[in-house]
C-alpha cells in the first residue's frame, strides 16, 4: 500500500474551456476578453464569469504582437515635478484609459539628452503612439529619435522642423501675455520686466505678446527680457537683477510657474508689497497664486484640456492617419490685487513708501 497522497491534477484553463463553460463560441470569448465591440451585455457577463471561475487571463502580450498593437501610449515629460506637467498627464490619461490604453510615463528632468533616450526606450517597447513635451526644440538627439518613430507623435507646446511628421497641441501664449501687458500699460506701467525660459515656442510667444501690447497702445517697447532656465533660482535672480538696475521696471511678468517661488523670496526680502511697490504677474495658476496676500495676477490656461486634446488627437491618428493643423488652446489673463496702478519704480532697497511702512512686518503669505 503506497503512502503517497494523490493530489488533484491542476489543469490550465484555456480559452476553449471558458467558451465551453460560458456556452458560447471561442470567437465570442476572444471578442469579449479583448474588449472588441459586438457582444451583448448578457454574453459579456457569461464570458467574464466563466473566465473568473476558471482563473483564466488572456495573454495580452501575445494578443498585442498578433495585432501589431500594444494598447500603450508613451508620454515624455520634461519635468513631472511641475504641477503643469502633472495636470497635462492627468488630462491625457483620462481620455486614454477610457479608450483602454495604458500610459507609460517618463521624465527627462529638463535634460534634452534624456528626452532622446526616453523616446528610444518607449519606441523599443512598441508603444502605439507618443505624446511629447521635450525640453528643447532643436536638440539633435531628440530630433533624430523622433524622425525614427514609426508611431504617430503629438507635441505639446513645442514646434519642430516640418520633416518630422508630428501633430501639435499648442497654448495661445501670445493672447494671454498680450492681455497681461496691456493691463499693466493701461495702469500706467511704462517699463516692464519679463522673465522667460529657454528658446522654445512659449518663450517666443510670450515675448511677442508683450511687445504687441506696447505696439497696440502706440508706446515704445520699454521691455526688459531676462532669460534663463525656468526654476525658483532663476525667478529669484531675475527679480534681484531687474530691481537693482538704475531704472528698474515697475511691473514684472513671470513667464512660467516655476519662477514664482523664487521671485516671491526676492520680493519679501526687499519688504515690497505687491500691487503697491511692484506689480507682478505669473503664468499658470497655482495654489500659491490664490493664497498669497495679495493674490497674484495670473495668465491662465486649462492644462488638463491640453492633455485631453493631445490624447484625442493621437487616438484619431491611430484610427485614421493623416495631416492635421496645429490646435491652438486659449489662454486668458485674470487680474488680481498684485497688479496695481503705477506709483513709481520699485526701489532697489526696502526704501519705497509701502516698503518702509512694512519693513518690520516681514513676508505676507496667507496661511489659509
Amino acid at each position: 500500500m503506497s503512502n503517497k497522497t494523490t493530489e488533484p491534477a491542476i489543469v490550465k484553463s484555456g480559452i476553449k474551456a471558458v467558451a465551453e463553460l460560458a456556452g458560447v463560441g471561442i470567437a465570442s470569448v476572444s471578442r469579449v476578453l479583448s474588449g472588441q465591440p459586438g457582444s451583448s451585455p448578457q454574453m459579456t457577463q457569461r464570458v467574464m464569469d466563466a473566465a473568473r471561475q476558471l482563473g483564466y487571463a488572456p495573454n495580452v502580450l501575445a494578443q498585442s504582437l498578433r495585432r501589431r498593437a500594444t494598447h500603450s501610449i508613451g508620454f515624455v515629460g520634461s519635468d513631472i515635478n511641475n504641477p503643469l506637467i502633472a495636470s497635462i498627464v492627468s488630462g491625457a490619461e483620462s481620455v486614454l484609459s477610457v479608450a483602454k490604453y495604458s500610459v507609460l510615463l517618463t521624465n527627462s528632468g529638463g535634460d534634452p539628452g534624456v528626452d532622446a533616450q526616453r523616446i528610444d526606450v518607449l519606441l523599443q517597447r512598441q508603444v502605439d503612439g507618443l505624446i511629447v513635451l521635450p525640453a528643447l526644440e532643436d536638440d539633435p538627439a531628440t530630433l533624430a529619435a523622433l524622425r525614427g518613430a514609426q508611431a504617430p507623435v503629438v507635441l505639446i507646446d513645442r514646434t519642430l522642423p516640418s520633416d518630422i511628421g508630428a501633430h501639435y497641441v499648442l497654448s495661445d501664449h501670445f493672447q494671454g501675455l498680450g492681455d497681461a501687458g496691456r493691463h499693466l500699460l493701461q495702469a500706467g506701467h511704462s517699463r516692464i520686466g519679463l522673465v522667460v525660459g529657454l528658446d522654445v515656442r512659449p518663450t517666443r510667444e510670450r515675448i511677442r505678446g508683450v511687445e504687441a501690447a506696447f505696439d497696440s497702445l502706440g508706446l515704445a517697447r520699454n521691455l526688459i527680457v531676462h532669460r534663463g532656465r525656468l526654476s525658483p533660482e532663476h525667478g529669484e535672480q531675475a527679480i534681484e537683477e531687474l530691481l537693482s538696475g538704475e531704472n528698474p521696471p515697475s511691473a514684472v511678468i513671470l513667464g512660467g510657474n516655476q519662477l514664482l517661488e523664487g521671485a516671491l523670496r526676492a520680493v519679501h526680502r526687499r519688504n515690497l508689497t505687491l500691487g503697491v511697490d511692484l506689480s507682478l504677474v505669473s503664468c499658470d495658476d497655482l495654489p500659491l497664486c490664490r493664497l498669497h496676500h495679495p493674490p497674484i495676477a495670473t495668465v491662465m490656461r486649462d492644462t488638463a484640456l491640453l492633455g485631453r486634446r493631445a490624447a484625442e488627437l493621437l487616438l484619431a491618428q491611430l484610427r485614421e492617419p493623416g495631416a492635421t493643423d496645429p490646435e491652438l488652446m486659449p489662454t486668458w489673463f485674470e487680474a488680481r490685487a498684485s497688479c496695481g496702478p503705477f506709483v513709481g519704480s520699485a526701489s532697489t532697497s526696502a526704501a519705497s513708501p509701502g516698503a518702509k511702512k512694512r519693513a518690520k512686518q516681514g513676508p505676507s503669505i496667507s496661511s489659509k
